[in-house]
């Protein structure tokens, strides 16, 4: 073999491999790919997509938008209320707790230091923020405590407290009877977690974090309830103490 068919051989060889592998990429790049199917998305439920309003409460002053004006409890059967008179809390004679969906009137916030011999939910920092309010049908005023203020920081829970618009008009699309059941703090058989929780409150626990199929426990002031759930409808209502439950 002539030298320069050994140098045109030396040059060829490189390129035929070049163009074989630049060949091969395109060949790759062209081929169908398999993509793996979407997972449908579940769709919202009624009950999702009512989303309750939030007003970023942090201040006293924030707070007190709130007076003349309704609220209703969402932390139902979790905040202790106390009468309030001659502006003053009179911890030492509790009314009792305060149930799931009470509509309250705000007609003051104030802040009072708290005996250290009072426990609540709530920490007693320096002194705690409580709102002032009256009931329909009662015109005696109470006090539940909303915050708390430390030195110069404060911190309010009102969002996690309170629905800010009425829970009847939120969910009017519940059956009668479950807002009956609601009115009367009892859950009944075909509820679903969310109406149960706004008949008996927030005081509630379970062994299992599979929402809608787990047996759920509810302290409800004095009542204590066990519900079983099965695709999110109650199957099986129990109630675990001999007093009803309670609530102005």
């Amino acid at each position: 073999m002539k030298t320069w068919q050994k140098a045109a051989l030396l040059i060829l060889i490189p390129i035929a491999l070049l163009a074989f592998g630049i060949w091969r990429i395109n060949v790759a790049r062209n081929r169908p790919v398999a993509v793996p199917p979407r997972a449908q998305e579940r769709p919202l439920t009624q009950d999702e997509m009512v989303q309750p309003r939030q007003l970023f409460i942090d201040d006293l002053k924030s707070a007190r938008d709130l007076i003349g004006k309704p609220v209703w409890i969402h932390a139902g059967y979790e905040l202790d209320y106390y009468p309030y008179t001659a502006h003053h809390v009179e911890f030492a004679h509790k009314a009792g707790v305060l149930p799931s969906a009470q509509r309250l009137d705000v007609v003051d916030i104030v802040l009072q230091k708290v005996p250290a011999s009072v426990a609540n939910r709530i920490a007693h920092g320096d002194k705690q923020a409580f709102a002032v309010f009256t009931m329909p049908g009662d015109s005696q005023q109470y006090a539940t405590a909303i915050g708390y203020i430390q030195g110069t920081d404060s911190t309010y829970y009102c969002d996690k407290i309170f629905y800010y618009d009425d829970p009847r008009q939120m969910y009017n699309f519940w059956p009668v009877n479950v807002w009956q059941a609601i009115d009367q703090h009892r859950p009944i058989t075909g509820m679903n977690e969310l109406q149960t929780t706004m008949a008996v409150g927030v005081m509630q626990q379970s062994d299992s974090s599979d929402y809608g199929n787990r047996t759920v426990y509810y302290d409800a002031g004095p009542a204590r309830w066990a519900v079983t759930f099965q695709n999110d409808k109650a199957t099986q209502v129990q109630q675990q103490s001999s007093s009803p439950a309670t609530g102005k």
